[in-house]
């Protein structure tokens, strides 16, 4: 109780400095509502209404090259009841001016950048989780120090990033052994001047390093080591259809004289928007229809231990901040046991 009401407290604080300071601190917040019904067989139509996520995000430009980013993560704290804070991003940025803003050097605790750039691709965090996070393949913030070069103009052909963490967990921040992890991302955006596909865009990462465990004298890192290969990219038609992709490939080790478990994930997703297809005064301008399509396998090695994850549904964006979509949600497992049905309202506001 003591942490909530002191980081509470430094939000209204940041709050307020906002109101004095609006040219060089702007305060951002986000908040994922949602009601639930489970359509399981044997759920009995179970459903609850809930919060999954509240974000509040204070950024401040500190001088004409360098800029700090603080994020607070209120989500809830499982069996201990209640909800918890934590801090999800905490960062400088620092565009030297001999780079001409080509060079951005970042500091602290950061998005991982295939993550962060593939929700944007994917575009309905407030829904769910891309599936490299869903199935923690890796964090999506985590401390460390990194590199980013951008591509034409304030970066809008793309960029390339080149990092080094602590292969740690911002919700598990403790480092148990020596070694770090290093990863190295491109993001390609190479329509940009084409007013057709303006948005489409390509990226890829590489992510190797060791498990955040604790190496004995007499082991090597070696047999504990994890490396994550991706690959994603949107290919988006005006404002019409967006057709997009994430694949990934996880091996972790499992100790000395042992095979690593290798795992995949493929998710495959795409959005017809009506704003196209109906006269300019209609509501349903604001309508569009998704779907997504998961396929996560925990073992390649394994027979009959994979799952899918089917999504469908129709999304309403009436105005900026604000969107709700109702979906349907389906489960489905390779080895025949019962699956699980739910039917969703998930709600984004933000500010």
């Amino acid at each position: 109780m003591k942490k909530t009401a002191i980081s509470l407290a430094i939000v209204l604080v940041l709050g307020l400095v906002s109101g004095t300071m609006a040219g060089e601190t702007k305060v951002q917040g986000r908040l994922y509502a949602h009601w639930m019904m489970d359509l399981t067989d044997g759920a009995g139509n179970f459903n609850d209404f809930g919060v999954s996520r509240a974000y509040v995000t204070v950024r401040s430009k500190l001088s004409e090259y360098t800029s700090v980013r603080i994020t607070t993560d209120i989500r809830d704290a499982g069996g201990f009841g209640g909800y918890s804070i934590v801090l999800k991003y905490g960062y400088i940025d620092w565009k030297p001016a001999f780079a001409n803003e080509v060079v951005t050097f970042r500091f602290g605790l950061q998005p991982t950048p295939y993550i962060n750039a593939m929700n944007k691709l994917w575009g309905r965090r407030y829904l769910e989780r891309t599936i490299g996070d869903d199935r923690v393949f890796l964090t999506t913030s985590d401390f460390g120090a990194g590199l980013k070069f951008a591509f034409g103009d304030k970066g809008s052909l793309g960029h390339i990033a080149a990092n080094v963490w602590n292969g740690t967990n911002y919700t598990n921040v403790d480092e148990r052994n020596k070694h770090k992890d290093f990863s190295g991302f491109v993001l390609l955006t190479p329509l940009r001047d084409n007013d057709d596909f303006v948005r489409t865009a390509i990226q890829a990462q590489a992510y190797i390093g060791t498990q955040n465990r604790v190496i004995g004298v007499d082991e090597q890192a070696s047999d504990w080591d994890r490396a994550l290969f991706s690959f994603g990219g949107l290919l988006a038609y005006r404002n019409t259809l967006d057709l997009g992709g994430d694949i990934n490939f996880y091996a972790t080790g499992q100790g000395p004289d042992t095979e690593d478990i290798k795992e995949t994930g493929y998710s495959f997703f795409g959005t017809l928007y009506l704003e196209d297809f109906v006269p300019d005064e209609s509501l349903l301008r604001t309508l569009n229809f998704f779907g997504r399509f998961d396929m996560y396998d925990p073992n390649t090695d394994a027979d009959d231990d994979a799952e899918t994850l089917v999504i469908g549904g129709v999304e309403c964006v009436p105005v900026h901040g604000f969107k709700a979509s109702v979906n349907i949600r389906s489960v489905s497992y390779q080895d025949d046991s019962q699956g699980q049905t739910y039917l969703y309202l998930n709600t984004l506001f933000k500010f």
